[in-house]
């Protein structure tokens, strides 16, 4: 049996590390997905704990899992629990700075602010929501959070504007009428 020279060990070693490295970039995207699928199967069975440690594991392995961090932010929001609500806001806010435009997630994150009784927040991302996506339900519940923060006015101009982009949406004619 010969000995391989140091320097070849080296070699190879980097080769067998580049060549890891290179495989993980790109199974990463894809064994991230998988586990977003494993949670959906989970939370379908109804143990919505464990999605949310399969949602979890998903962004640790690609943190720009659009998909994953919208399921962690609504199953978290589905617990009504202030710890879930603010993990799931923990969890959306760093992930829209990067990516602004995915209005699922700002929506999740709406919902919470608005739970947790920031209002404001919640306002400002119904808001976002309702224009970028022409959502007159997103604008409904602008309005609804601006009538938590005492802004009547504002809340009637959310309600008006959902009525322009939807006009008949029984919510905000609702919301009008005070019924």
């Amino acid at each position: 049996m010969t000995l391989l020279p140091y320097g070849l060990i080296l070699r190879r070693g980097g080769l067998a590390m580049l060549a890891i490295t290179s495989a993980f970039a790109l199974v990463r995207g894809p064994l991230s997905f998988a586990l977003v699928v494993r949670g959906d199967d989970l939370l379908y069975q109804g143990n919505a704990a464990r999605s949310l440690v399969m949602y979890a594991r998903a962004l640790a392995l690609d943190e720009s899992n659009g998909t994953a961090v919208d399921r962690y932010a609504f199953v978290s929001m589905t617990s009504h629990q202030g710890a879930a609500l603010r993990d799931a806001i923990r969890v959306a806010s760093p992930y829209l700075q990067r990516h602004p435009s995915d209005d699922n997630v700002r929506m999740d994150r709406a919902l919470c602010e608005y739970r947790l009784g920031d209002v404001r927040r919640g306002e400002s991302d119904f808001e976002r929501v309702g224009r970028d996506r022409h959502d007159a339900r997103a604008l409904v519940f602008a309005g609804y959070a601006a009538l938590r923060s005492g802004a009547r006015s504002r809340a009637l101009r959310w309600w008006r504007a959902a009525l322009g982009v939807q006009s008949g949406y029984v919510p905000a004619l609702r919301a009008l009428t005070g019924r």
